[in-house]
């Protein structure tokens, strides 16, 4: 006969193993990931922090991708005299699965400071427009490495998002654009953009080019955010068309959604494009609960 305590000493073990194998999303670690790029300075194109990011990413990549594609192009410079390099990077899991999805952000920060009062033709230190973004793709690919999807995910970080001037976004978003005619295959059936979720005080609404282009995709998202307890963060109501990367994905046949808080911090005060988008004006736990829930929609495919 079995000893019971033999018999409830494996459940119990059992029982751990399962717990320990349920990946968690880590805010701190993302932000550990905001502050290590905010180190390196501005990452707008041609600058040294831009470079010093790239070669991270590609490093990075290259640790916990299967595969990482680097799609270098020459962008388009409004504030400069000459068009300048730039380059997408793309975490590639199970690369040749073709039932996939991307999750994607933009790493580069904005050349001026045309929002603020002082220093407009500054770059700006961009923590929450651009490192938040790239902070919880970087969390999720540690966790994708460690506890692999059955789907192919693809995750992309975007060049020269903000690399354009107010008023013309055909200059804006130039690195999805350029993915965008020159997609690389297996294709994702459908794509989730984050930007500017760092922000400590996190309201984010529908996004209405995300509600035009891929409804059902909106709907699930929100859904899982409320059924996490998150429903004072992602709040089913509309808030503002923003024209950013999941725009000419979804124009090329990617049907792709965008989760951003674009009052930031709120209405009536503003950091967005300012010298004052640095760290402490961002949370861990605004990372984490995108991060957790994008972990969760990840695994439920």
């Amino acid at each position: 006969m079995i000893n019971k305590f033999y018999i409830v000493a494996a459940v119990f073990l059992f029982t751990a193993v399962v717990i320990r194998s349920e990946p968690v999303f880590t805010g701190q670690k993302a932000f550990d990931y905001l502050i290590h790029q905010t180190d390196m300075g501005p990452r707008n194109p041609g600058s040294p922090g831009h470079q010093a990011c790239l070669d991270w990413l590609i490093h990075q990549g290259r640790l916990l991708a299967d595969t990482v594609v680097v799609q270098r192009f020459t962008g388009f410079n409004p504030y400069g005299d000459s068009d300048i390099p730039m380059a997408n990077v793309i975490y590639r899991y199970r690369p040749h699965i073709k039932k996939r999805v991307m999750l994607m952000a933009h790493w580069d920060t904005r050349p001026v400071a045309d929002l603020d009062l002082f220093d407009k033709d500054l770059p700006i230190p961009g923590a929450n427009d651009g490192a938040s973004g790239v902070a919880v793709l970087m969390h999720l690919a540690e966790l994708f490495k460690q506890y692999p999807p059955t789907i192919g995910i693809d995750l992309a970080f975007w060049d020269g998002e903000d690399s354009g001037r107010p008023s013309r976004p055909e200059e804006f978003a130039q690195g999805s654009r350029f993915y965008s005619r020159n997609q690389i295959e297996p294709v994702p059936q459908k794509a989730i953009l984050i930007d500017m979720i760092g922000d400590a005080d996190l309201k984010i609404y529908y996004e209405l080019y995300s509600l035009k282009f891929a409804p059902k995709l909106v709907t699930e998202i929100w859904k899982i955010a409320r059924d996490m307890g998150f429903s004072d963060v992602f709040i089913p109501l509309q808030g503002p068309m923003v024209y950013d990367d999941h725009v000419p994905l979804s124009g090329k046949g990617i049907p792709s959604i965008n989760i951003i808080d674009f009052q930031y911090p709120r209405a009536g005060l503003n950091y967005w494009h300012t010298h004052e988008d640095t760290p402490d004006k961002c949370s861990p736990q605004s990372l984490e609960i995108v991060g957790s829930v994008l972990l969760k929609w990840v695994y439920s495919q």
